[in-house]
């Protein structure tokens, strides 16, 4: 389990997943570096009618169906979800890194983002400063291939 200094925790389920999807999308585009954001989802969901038994018991009547007509139209959900997503973002990469060294220089000694952590040996993650606030106190963690934040005490 790592902390990040905003107070966050990172399991060892979401560093890897995130050193094999960093690996991946470097393969295709040298220099990206992984960015954590939240992305809100719509799901449309249809309500289920209920089905009911009909019991030859009782003598109950066995509803008719007209199978020509259409079926009326029926009320459909619209349910929101924010959900924290990985994205690989290389035209910030290049300008961060130049910048970084900018300071570098200027400064002589190496200057850090407080956006970007570095988590593993050199791979860094980048949560703005938004994101950050959304995160604090909470442990980020993969289940089942997404990743899952939850809050309260540790």
């Amino acid at each position: 389990m790592r902390e990040l200094p905003f107070g966050a925790r990172l399991t060892d389920s979401f560093v890897e997943m995130l050193k094999w999807e960093t690996l991946r999308a470097r393969h295709y585009s040298p220099g990206v570096q992984p960015c954590l954001y939240t992305q809100e989802i719509e799901r449309r969901v249809q309500p289920r009618e209920q089905a009911r038994r009909i019991n030859f018991a009782k003598g109950e009547e066995i509803p008719g169906i007209n199978r020509v007509e259409p079926p009326p139209a029926s009320h459909v959900e619209v349910i929101k979800e924010h959900v924290w997503v990985l994205r690989f973002d290389g035209r910030t990469t290049r300008i961060r890194r130049a910048l970084r060294h900018a300071a570098e220089v200027l400064r002589g000694r190496k200057h850090r983002s407080k956006t970007s952590f570095e988590i593993d040996d050199g791979l860094e993650l980048h949560i703005s400063e938004r994101a950050q606030a959304q995160l604090k106190g909470s442990t980020i963690e993969v289940v089942n291939d997404s990743i899952v934040v939850t809050y309260g005490p540790h």
